[in-house]
């Protein structure tokens, strides 16, 4: 598969969704946004009276807790995309190039290897892998050792899944890990078959699946979930194989299931720029254009892919099982346009400039909250009408 599919699949058609947590639910960001852990009703305002102040005067801002703010980050490099993000948390990475030097099958299009997390020591985080396409030995007859490289792909014999996470996802990003316990296994047999639908390779094989995971770190037991799709394509010496929405999300064991709602609050606002998407595309196609011709099939598949995406875009948003919980359509009543966001708030609250506030007061109103520093645009997003 080519290199930009993940970017496809995370920008065109939908963001990956940390709602899998287990309930129904280098840059500091620059936009940031008052945050909350948990929400709490806020205090009532009192009742107006003659002998009272005037009701704007007697509302007081909303207790610690009871609201949510988010502000958009804007992705630094290219400004691919942007995300929602609290105050004080850390967006590392965006987008990847890598070195057309190394060979042809990686470099045709732009990856994504981006992570948020509420620190430094990435207590709280969610991790957007990047695909890679690796070559299997077999399809070389031992002409290449393991872990050597083909035309700019890694030579390793085809992993499912399960076996994938562990080794290429947990073992490296978490190489500190003690005491690693896994909790589940689960297959995701629905998603590989949406990906075997969807697919222009009829010698494709998919499998799709969840890792669930407890282990010690630093003094710190945290909980993590990991999934991931692999793509197998054999036949006619192909013999290639690529990682494809390949998501970490973890915090802390006593904090997993409670952090679920923020994350996936944050997770749900990724939104692809469309013009950059478009511009990637006809770079790409240049690029690939330029590759081996024995990568020419990298090029024809990415655009079919492509162009599947955009004909099943908001079908394809909901087809993942990551967002199958966690989050609802939203009407942008400065735009009209559907958005997607967390599910766990009552209401959701946006202004003209995409900052959104989350709440389950349902006696709050931005117009009398005086910690917006007099930002008055703000109107309510109801669900789209189903």
């Amino acid at each position: 598969m080519p290199s930009l599919q993940f970017l496809s699949a995370l920008l065109l058609i939908a963001p990956l969704a940390c709602s899998f947590c287990g309930c129904r639910t280098p840059n500091q960001a620059s936009n940031q946004s008052r945050a909350a852990d948990s929400a709490q009703p806020a205090e009532p305002a009192p009742t107006p009276s003659a002998a009272a102040p005037s009701p704007a005067a007697s509302r007081k801002a909303p207790a610690p807790g009871s609201v949510l703010y988010l502000h958009r980050w804007v992705e630094p490099k290219e400004h691919a995309f942007t995300i929602l993000l609290p105050e004080g948390w850390i967006a590392e990475g965006g987008v990847l190039r890598i070195d057309p030097r190394l060979g042809p099958t990686n470099s045709v299009g732009a990856k994504i290897d981006f992570s948020v997390k509420k620190d430094q020591a990435g207590s709280v985080m969610i991790h957007w892998l990047p695909n890679f396409t690796y070559k299997d030995p077999r399809a070389l007859v031992g002409a290449f050792p393991v872990g050597s490289n083909y035309m700019g792909s890694m030579v390793f014999p085809v992993l499912d899944a399960q076996t994938f996470m562990d080794q290429f996802v947990l073992r490296k990003q978490r190489p500190q890990a003690r005491n690693v316990r896994v909790l589940e296994r689960r297959p995701l047999s629905d998603l590989a078959q949406k990906y075997r639908q969807r697919s222009a390779m009829p010698n494709a094989r998919y499998d799709a699946g969840s890792l669930t995971v407890a282990y010690d770190e630093g003094g710190v037991g945290y909980k993590e979930k990991l999934v991931a799709v692999i793509e197998d394509i054999e036949g006619q010496g192909l013999g290639m194989w690529t990682n494809h929405e390949t998501l970490a999300v973890r915090a802390p064991a006593a904090e997993f299931d409670r952090t679920a709602p923020l994350l996936s609050a944050i997770e749900s606002s990724l939104k692809g720029n469309p013009a950059w998407v478009d511009g990637e595309n006809r770079g790409a196609a240049a690029r690939a254009h330029n590759a081996l011709q024995t990568q020419r099939y990298l090029q024809d598949q990415r655009h079919q892919m492509v162009e599947r995406q955009r004909e099943v875009n908001a079908e394809a948003r909901h087809s993942s099982w990551l967002f199958l919980t966690g989050q609802d359509d939203y009407v942008n009543p400065h735009t009209g346009e559907v958005e997607q966001g967390s599910n766990e708030y009552k209401n959701r609250w946006i202004n003209s400039s995409g900052d959104v506030i989350y709440t389950n007061n349902p006696d709050y109103d931005p117009s009398w909250d005086t910690s917006l520093q007099g930002r008055s645009d703000y109107k309510l997003s109801p669900l789209r009408p189903r």
